[in-house]
């Protein structure tokens, strides 16, 4: 009986610690969150800003996003790129798996590091104080790993040369499968067609712009005069008969002129300004948790980098109406702004970026965008002190490594000269002020 009890301890002592190797910790890391859509372009780390990267003609890139888990105790090895594969779920079986070519993070968009990582050089970009990613390759013939510090990133990862895929794809990551929803694009087709057409022969178009402008001038000056003529003789031919002696129930002269000195379209509204409150110096972290409006919240993060800029401005008011907590809400301010930046609203891009920087909270990610486009915003409308104000609040964020595309900085130029224009045509100044107040004047006295 003896023997048989120590034949049991020995035999016990010998196979458990193979059985409790062979069980999977209790702490692991995780990848969740994910999804996946089709975008027209990527933003890469070139030196010490990010540059807009799209594919070739005719294809776009999928982009991934998920969250990376990795807990106390928990251990994710460095992880090689080529190892980082995609392929679609309708062939899963015979589809050749593409590999990531680069890997970022995401704050309001997907931000990449560059593939061209040096032997022994590390490029690392900092997220708050939750985690870093960085990338690095042992030799100058090594793949590139990627690996992460701190509890938790939200990954990105971009594949080019995938053709066409079905709802879902199939991600292998560190040795694990997950499937993946796909989320189809949509671009409007009157984006393509304005991004399409740049304008032509510019310095022709500005002979004759500035042609016209002395011509109105001129023609405004002769306007003017003839108006002032007209009421002279108005007015010293309505003083030849007796006084009129207005009646209580006629209306006030002067409460009519007003009403009626205003120009038709005056529903075009002058520009807000920038005050105190819109130029702080000290931001906060991103929230962990959105709050009820974060299936809107990401939906409208979708469309934007999609460039869907009506279909993000309307998921994104949808999910402020549901709630958001004050750093998501600031957020999604400056991702209105940006939107409606795109789509040539300027009294609305205006508001909804000091919005995002007067809120209770507010963070660098939501800020810096919201700053560079006010600034060349009240750059190109002549307020130079908004402008100056907005130039210094970027300068305070030039850590956070975001700057406005070439091209977008373009055609937010051209959106506001053609609001300035359209403002002073239905505010007008001097002459022509001067004039319709004179016009209106001489019939009032005509009609007396």
């Amino acid at each position: 009986m003896r023997a048989m009890a120590s034949a049991l301890l020995v035999l016990s002592t010998a196979v458990w610690p193979q059985l409790a190797a062979g069980q999977p910790s209790t702490k692991s890391w995780t990848l969740s969150t994910l999804k996946a859509q089709m975008v027209p372009a990527i933003w890469v780390l070139d030196g010490n800003e990010y540059v807009r990267e799209s594919p070739p003609s005719g294809e776009n890139f999928l982009e991934i996003q998920g969250r990376l888990t990795v807990p106390p105790g928990a251990l994710l090895d460095p992880v090689a790129l080529p190892e980082i594969r995609v392929r679609t779920t309708r062939s899963a079986a015979i589809a050749k798996p593409q590999s990531a070519f680069v890997v970022g993070l995401s704050t309001l968009t997907c931000r990449y590091l560059p593939p061209e990582t040096r032997a022994h050089d590390l490029s690392r970009r900092i997220v708050g104080h939750d985690g870093s990613l960085g990338l690095s390759r042992d030799s100058a013939s090594a793949p590139l790993k990627l690996a992460i510090e701190g509890s938790y990133v939200d990954l990105c990862m971009a594949f080019a040369g995938t053709g066409r895929m079905g709802g879902s794809v199939l991600l292998e990551f560190a040795g694990h499968s997950f499937t993946v929803p796909l989320t189809p694009m949509e671009r409007p087709r009157q984006a393509v067609k304005a991004t399409a057409d740049p304008p032509t022969k510019p310095y022709r178009d500005g002979l004759l712009s500035s042609r016209a402008t002395l011509i109105a001038g001129f023609c405004l000056l002769i306007l003017g005069l003839g108006a002032l003529a007209i009421w002279w003789w108005r007015t010293h031919r309505a003083l030849l008969p007796a006084t009129h002696v207005k009646s209580p129930d006629e209306p006030d002269v002067a409460t009519a002129e007003g009403a009626a000195s205003r120009p038709p379209g005056c529903g075009l509204v002058e520009p807000e300004r920038v005050s105190s409150e819109h130029c702080r110096t000290s931001f906060v972290r991103v929230g962990a948790s959105a709050g009820p409006g974060k299936a809107d919240f990401e939906a409208a993060l979708r469309a934007l980098q999609g460039e869907r800029f009506s279909d993000a401005d309307t998921l994104l008011e949808q999910a402020i109406t549901k709630g958001l907590l004050a750093t998501f809400e600031c957020g999604a301010w400056s991702m209105r702004g940006q939107a409606a930046a795109a789509t040539g609203e300027i009294p609305r891009a205006i508001s909804y970026f000091l919005k995002a920087l007067g809120g209770p909270e507010v963070t660098a990610q939501a800020a810096l965008p919201a700053a560079l486009h006010l600034a060349v915003i009240y750059r190109e409308l002549g307020l130079r002190a908004d402008a100056e104000k907005m130039e210094a609040v970027a300068t305070t964020l030039k850590s956070v490594n975001i700057t406005l595309d070439p091209e977008v900085n373009r055609r937010l130029k051209q959106s506001t000269q053609a609001y300035k224009r359209a403002l002073r045509a239905t505010h007008p100044t001097g002459l022509k002020a001067l004039a319709a107040r004179l016009l209106h004047r001489s019939r009032s006295t005509s009609a007396t």
